[in-house]
């Protein structure tokens, strides 16, 4: 009979692989991380070249879309917007914006007080991976902003 090493732990397999999935994770993260740093600057420029005013982020508008997505021509957005409709506190409209398509301006949604919840879910278009922008306007004027990151992995303007 053969003596039978067996010993308790980790393979070295398991280990390469563990410590390649950290750093993928940890760089993925770290793109992730600039990639928001560089788009808070051009996305303020951008809505004020588009709306002539600055909108400020805020955490009442809510854009919920997947991080990644495999096809670019059916990408699922919601969006939500914390806000009591009424005539003193209430959406006039939202813009969505997604700065890398040929057509930067997606849809715009108008919302009426007492009439209308600000709620909308639909599927739209992506030509590459970007950010997604949503732009309400409050009945006072302000501009609130949000933005979700989405990764498609085919064009879906062509």
């Amino acid at each position: 009979m053969a003596d039978q090493n067996v010993t308790a732990g980790v393979s070295r397999r398991a280990l390469l692989t563990a410590v390649l999935a950290g750093g993928a994770t940890l760089a993925g993260s770290e793109l992730a991380a600039a990639q928001d740093a560089d788009a808070g600057d051009d996305t303020v420029k951008l809505v004020r070249q588009l709306t002539g005013k600055v909108p400020s982020e805020s955490p009442r508008v809510h854009l919920t879309m997947p991080r990644v997505f495999p096809n670019g021509y059916i990408v699922p957005l919601t969006l939500d917007i914390d806000t009591a409709m009424s005539e003193t506190d209430h959406v006039s409209e939202v813009r969505v914006l997604a700065p890398r398509n040929p057509i930067i301006d997606i849809a715009t949604f108008r919302f009426a007080p007492g009439r209308s919840q600000p709620r909308v879910s639909t599927r739209i278009r992506l030509a590459e991976p970007q950010f997604v922008l949503a732009v309400a306007e409050m009945n006072g004027g302000a501009l609130l902003m949000t933005k979700a990151w989405v990764e498609v992995a085919t064009n879906g303007c062509s």
